[in-house]
């Protein structure tokens, strides 16, 4: 007798809709903050939400349902010239599969 792996029940269903939102703190250099968030902006699913001269920046960042993006935006973020750091402050996902 054959028994089937649990993991191919699983297959059958179809995967959550899940909606995915960030939020960051990003630290760019002093002074280049006025070049740092259009590059910011023009990666998709990022929205910079405000700016102080020191550099800090409030930054969100949109997952939508099926996307699977959320770690690779955080490391293209970091990799903008003029960035210093990024700290993770908020993550929410709610489920859409019922929506």
């Amino acid at each position: 007798m054959i028994r089937e792996h649990k993991t191919m029940e699983a297959a059958d269903k179809p995967l959550p809709q899940e909606l995915s939102v960030t939020g960051l703190v990003v630290m760019a250099t002093p002074g280049m903050v006025d070049t740092v968030k259009p590059q910011l902006e023009m990666i998709p699913g990022v929205e910079v939400h405000g700016a102080s001269p020191e550099g800090k920046m409030v930054v969100t960042i949109e997952e939508l349902p099926g996307q699977k993006i959320m770690v690779d935006t955080i490391t293209q973020i970091s990799l903008v010239d003029g960035v210093l750091s990024t700290a993770l402050v908020y993550s929410h996902t709610e489920d859409w599969s019922d929506a």
